[in-house]
């Protein structure tokens, strides 16, 4: 399979490191608007700088969108209709009409069109599932994930991710919680009824470079899933260095999960007054970055591999493997309708308006 990424920011390098370590995937090279990034990465993985996408979809048979939110529904619409197979990275638009148009005619297309959560590949959340669905916690009745970072306190120069471009989907929210959407459904099979949640959006950055940033960098949701379980969910971009990380509790009627990235492969898990600690097995190909859930660039090599083997079987005339975890996008239809009504909030607020402060 040969494929194009289409952007050449941070997720285009992961892609590009992940390609390089699965078998029958070829990175064929980097289109970006702006071509010299294109070329300095396309130059690090010895591929070719595109200096159109028409160009990349002569060259590949299937692409990777990696470009920043409000471009997402565009380039996988371009993409469908030049018959190439795509990744999209996450989330999938940045409004609920565009997330319908491009899922109507990829379903049309017959082509294996992936949406990038990729947080499903990590080992936690695989041992964990298993736990959930191995009865190991007996009847759900409670989860909180939270998903914490420091980036709007990190980076101080403004991007297309602190204004109004993304529509609010490249905030905390958005871009963290988008994932954690996602992850509550792949856990418990159900997806967040989000009639039933509350949301609480705050910028604790107001500023940088002089101009006002128009997306949260802090968000709760309370809420629960379609199944009755209720759930909280926390996500940040101005945490501080000991707050870090991705942590899970679920509360079960016959024990209690608890889960952080900083404990790796540990979790520990509560009965009445007694604990045991459990591990699981994690072989790392690929060194995450610093700060990242450990595990994170192996994430992407695994849906990579998972995507080649689903279009392998698509152009076989076989199906998609029930073992499967890749998202398709269905998945991204159904997180973007949650995340439109997590962001709008039950007051009304219109997308992209300043949040509160």
């Amino acid at each position: 399979m040969k494929i194009g990424i289409i952007g050449a920011g941070g997720i285009a390098l992961a892609h590009l490191r992940a390609a390089e370590t699965v078998p029958g995937v070829e990175a064929a090279g980097v289109y970006d608007v702006m071509p010299d990034k294109a070329a300095e990465l396309a130059g690090r993985f010895g591929c070719a700088a595109f200096s159109s996408t028409t160009e990349l979809y002569e060259r590949v048979n299937a692409v990777v969108i990696a470009s920043p939110n409000h471009t997402h529904a565009d380039y996988a619409e371009e993409a469908v209709r030049h018959g190439r197979h795509v990744l999209c990275e996450k989330p999938m638009t940045t409004t609920v009409a565009e997330a319908e148009r491009i899922t109507a005619l990829a379903e049309e297309s017959g082509l294996v069109c992936a949406m990038g959560f990729n947080y499903r590949y990590l080992d936690a959340i695989g041992e964990i599932r298993n736990l959930v669905r191995g009865g190991e916690l007996g009847s759900v009745l409670f989860a909180e994930a939270g998903f914490r970072r420091g980036s709007a306190l990190t980076r101080s120069r403004f991007t297309w991710r602190d204004s109004a471009l993304g529509r609010s989907t490249s905030g905390s929210l958005g871009d963290l919680g988008v994932h954690l959407v996602d992850m509550l459904d792949r856990l418990f099979d159900s997806p967040v009824d989000s009639t039933s949640c509350r949301t609480k959006l705050q910028v604790n950055v107001p500023q940088k470079e002089g101009q006002d940033v128009q997306v949260d960098d802090y968000a709760f949701v309370s809420g629960r899933l379609e199944n009755g379980t209720f759930f909280n969910l926390t996500t940040s971009k101005s945490s501080l260095p000991e707050e870090l990380g991705f942590s899970l509790k679920i509360i079960g009627d016959r024990k209690e999960l608890y889960y952080h990235s900083e404990d790796d492969t540990t979790y520990f898990l509560k009965s009445r007054v007694t604990w045991e600690q459990g591990t699981f097995a994690r072989e790392e190909v690929l060194a995450s970055p610093p700060g990242e859930v450990p595990g994170w660039s192996d994430t992407f090599r695994h849906q990579l591999r998972e995507w080649r083997d689903a279009v392998t079987a698509q152009d076989g005339g076989a199906g998609r493997s029930a073992d499967s975890a890749l998202a398709g996008f269905g998945d991204g239809l159904r997180s973007q309708r949650v995340l439109e009504r997590l962001l709008t909030g039950d007051q009304g607020y219109a997308l992209a308006a300043p949040v509160s402060r």
